[in-house]
């Protein structure tokens, strides 16, 4: 329970402009087709459309018209709450007793520092596949588990891949060739001490890319598990849940893990803003600063209603 209680709170936390009042809770969902979510602050000013991941603080209103709704995550609840158009306009109030625990508070926090805008504009957004034709996606910049090592990059389905990973002495403690461009795990029997190292893909005619990550230590892994499993299912929308989880990977700097459960998340709830919201502050924290664009610019396109 604690763990769940500190999950929101990251999300909250995060998303939060300071010179707002302190925030209770964060819109985590928006089904916009056929309707319009809106919200008006409690500090001043008119309706304005809402945004993934936006800050929720006491006493602002949220209102959903026609098919449109908003699910919201506070730092002081176990569940979830749905603005529909039959209970607008919602006037955000803080829960009598709160409960939640320092762990769901951070990751609601998290979720409301998520940057909405992006810190640049691209005039044209390229995919990484147009800037190089080889991109390690994952892991890079980011712990990982000892046991949970896997290896992801896109590049030409026709080229085979040498796959190495490397001490941060420069030992080949591992390698594969003829590798075809999917997913690869780690082996079993590769067991590597928490510490510093890098992993390798090579191609003809593409070079030699690198990726650095770390092995996390065991308390670390548990912190990482804990974060997840401290998200109760039953008590959320899916989407809502996969970013609790995601926040609290990301809490913990397991940034791959992050990304493979918010892309699991988006191939069952593609429409979702914040699900490519915080995909895209993935990607900006382990330096893919193209598939960040291009999820900021999906995710600005589905905040729109229709």
């Amino acid at each position: 329970m604690r763990t769940m209680l500190s999950l929101a709170a990251a999300l909250v936390l995060a998303a939060a402009p300071s010179q707002a009042a302190e925030p209770i809770g964060v819109i985590t969902e928006l089904h916009l087709a056929n309707g319009q979510v809106d919200v008006k602050p409690a500090a001043g000013g008119d309706w304005q459309p809402a945004k993934p991941l936006l800050s929720i603080s006491e006493g602002d209103q949220v209102r959903a018209a026609g098919a449109a709704r908003a699910v919201l995550v506070f730092m002081g609840m176990q569940r979830s709450t749905v603005v529909t158009p039959a209970n607008s306009p919602f006037v955000a109030a803080p829960p009598a007793q709160p409960s939640l625990g320092e762990r769901m508070k951070a990751a609601i926090g998290l979720l409301q520092s998520t940057p909405r805008e992006p810190a640049r504009k691209s005039l044209t957004v390229r995919s990484s596949r147009d800037l190089s034709p080889v991109v390690i996606l994952a892991p890079r910049d980011t712990l990982v588990a000892p046991d949970a090592i896997h290896l992801e990059w896109q590049g030409p389905e026709a080229a085979r891949y040498t796959v190495r990973i490397v001490s941060g002495d420069g030992r080949v403690l591992w390698e594969k060739p003829g590798v075809e461009p999917r997913p690869l795990a780690a082996p079993p029997d590769l067991r590597l001490a928490p510490g510093r190292y890098r992993w390798e893909l090579e191609s003809k005619g593409h070079g030699i890319q690198r990726a650095a990550f770390d092995v996390a230590s065991a308390e670390a892994a548990g912190q990482a598990r804990a974060a997840v499993a401290g998200v109760e299912p039953a008590r959320y929308p899916p989407a809502t849940a996969a970013l609790l989880r995601a926040a609290g990977l990301m809490r913990e700097r397991f940034y791959a893990d992050a990304r493979r459960e918010l892309l699991t998340a988006l191939a069952a709830s593609p429409e979702q803003p914040a699900l490519h919201l915080l995909l895209a502050e993935v990607y900006d924290k382990t330096g893919l600063e193209s598939l960040a664009a291009a999820e900021q610019d999906q995710a600005e396109a589905l905040s729109i209603g229709r």
